[in-house]
């Protein structure tokens, strides 16, 4: 039932899938303060016992995103299995991933890289079934805010990590110094597995402690948009045997004989475009999440228990940002009625442009003026942030019964472009601390590049990109058959229309 600490099942969901992203965050950011403390440099304590070469962490770096890779398949399947279970085989991924690479990391790098493609899997099952589940659990209305909320644990828990692991690499007093950093990590998975298995839920129907006032609030928000689409199509098409696909499918699985329209989702530019812009968008985070740490101990020379608390500053900015953000986003749609593409787009433009204009100036900046350096990627961050109600929210608006389809596709080419991401910037930073200049020019390299990326969303996204709605049409046609088609129109009388409770009960009828 619910508590004072949580009015809502819905709140509790939001906030045990914030902890899993927090567990997914720590997992994946610590090998970035971690991997600087167990290679080989010595300099400011850094010093550490495996002799990797540069394109040997390199691929350590790239294999995460090789094991996101499959994000193309669970993404697929995100809408049709049970997104608790998904959940669960996330968090064991994690856990097995930081055991494996303290243990095994010694022997071979290939155990390292092993490990990576484990946390990286994690990331593919977790984040097309977060999606899922909030197109099941939360209204249109409050999406922007469930997802920013629930998507902040990343910044939670990277903020976390890294001043936890700058300190750890300078106690070799306590389980030999950076094989802790990944015990810890491993610790909180076994944790907040044990919290999710009681209490995490596919959907609402299968949620032992929800009201029934809240489950059917959730519902009713599903009938009130089938009342809506059904209407229409019986003006315009005559085709009232769409509503059911047309429905947002709030609280239930998908059908798992639903026709998936891949022809139409191909040919939809507003899909193409927010594709472009998440990958325009995560481009440079690969920079700020994985390589921010190298980049303070190579040019701005921080120490490494102040370079895992300054690396916190800019996550702290973007975790604010898109927490602020998303809650602005919503009171602009709700309360003020704003049309929500021209709030998704106007967010996403000020998002992409800021961002590439604070990475642009980080290099004017050496380790003289390091705090302007930190200020100017606290901006981009605070900048990055805004994307969450750009086109990250955009995203799950456009197909809510294909959400886990969609985010799959997406977060597939954003592993491949952040693979060749990893692998490009070790191949451009060669020097690292060898060369004090010479390292400076080549982080130069990297920022520019990474700027230039950044900025292509103002163009490409405000352009052709949407949060409307879209594939209603092509999905009716091709998921439905007649005969569903009548049962419907025999259940929307005029006096079921005038009771809201009789009204539900008759669509949730027809639909089963």
């Amino acid at each position: 039932m619910p508590s004072v600490l949580f009015p809502s099942m819905r709140l509790m969901l939001a906030a045990m899938l914030c902890c899993c992203f927090i567990t997914l965050s720590i997992s994946s950011s610590n090998l970035a303060v971690a991997l600087i403390c167990m290679t080989s440099c010595p300099h400011h304590g850094y010093g550490g016992d495996l002799k990797w070469k540069t394109e040997q962490e390199g691929l350590v770096l790239a294999a995460q995103n090789a094991g996101s890779l499959l994000t193309l398949v669970t993404g697929m399947w995100a809408d049709r299995l049970n997104g608790k279970w998904m959940v669960f085989v996330a968090l064991l991924l994690c856990c097995v991933g930081n055991l494996v690479l303290p243990l095994f990391a010694a022997d071979s790098f290939w155990f390292a890289v092993a490990a990576r493609i484990a946390i990286g899997a994690s990331d593919a099952c977790l984040m097309p079934a977060c999606n899922s589940l909030i197109t099941r659990w939360f209204p249109q209305s409050e999406r922007a805010a469930a997802i920013g909320l629930i998507s902040g644990g990343r910044q939670i828990g990277t903020l976390f990590i890294l001043p936890t692991a700058g300190y750890l690499c300078t106690r070799k007093d306590i389980l030999d110094g950076w094989p802790a950093i990944f015990y810890l990590s491993a610790c909180i998975s076994i944790l907040v597995t044990v919290f999710w298995i009681p209490f995490g839920a596919d959907k609402p129907a299968k949620q032992c402690c929800i009201s029934g006032r809240e489950r059917n609030f959730i519902e009713s928000r599903q009938v009130i948009v089938a009342i809506v689409i059904v209407a229409v199509y019986i003006f315009i098409s005559y085709q009232p045997e769409g509503f059911r696909i047309a429905c947002e499918s709030i609280g239930k699985r998908t059908d798992r004989s639903r026709r998936v329209p891949y022809q139409a989702m191909l040919r939809s530019r507003a899909l193409w475009a927010s594709m472009f812009a998440l990958v325009c968008h995560e481009y440079p985070l690969v920079i700020m999440l994985q390589f921010l740490p190298n980049y303070m101990r190579d040019v701005l020379e921080f120490a490494p228990t102040k370079n895992g608390l300054i690396a916190a500053l800019p996550i702290l900015c973007l975790f604010v940002s898109k927490t602020v953000s998303s809650s602005f986003s919503s009171y602009l749609v709700t309360k003020r009625n704003m049309d929500k593409t021209v709030v998704c787009k106007a967010f996403n433009a000020i998002a992409s442009g800021g961002l590439a204009m604070c990475i642009f100036i980080v290099p004017l900046f050496d380790k003289t003026r390091a705090v302007y350096a930190v200020v100017s990627l606290c901006g981009a961050m605070i900048f990055a942030g805004m994307h969450t109600p750009g086109v990250i929210t955009a995203l799950v608006q456009l197909a809510p019964p294909f959400s886990g389809i969609i985010t799959g596709w997406s977060f597939f080419a954003v592993a491949w472009f952040s693979i060749g991401n990893k692998i490009l910037t070790k191949h451009i930073v060669q020097q690292g601390m060898s060369i004090i200049c010479r390292a400076a020019s080549e982080w130069s390299m990297v920022f520019r590049v990474s700027a230039l990326v950044a900025a292509l969303p103002v163009f490409v996204f405000t352009w052709w990109g949407s949060a409307d709605r879209q594939l209603s049409r092509e999905t009716s046609q091709s998921s439905l058959s007649t005969r569903d088609g009548m049962s419907v129109k025999k259940k929307l009388s005029t006096t079921s229309m005038s009771r809201p409770n009789s009204l539900a009960k008759n669509l949730n009828e027809a639909k089963s």
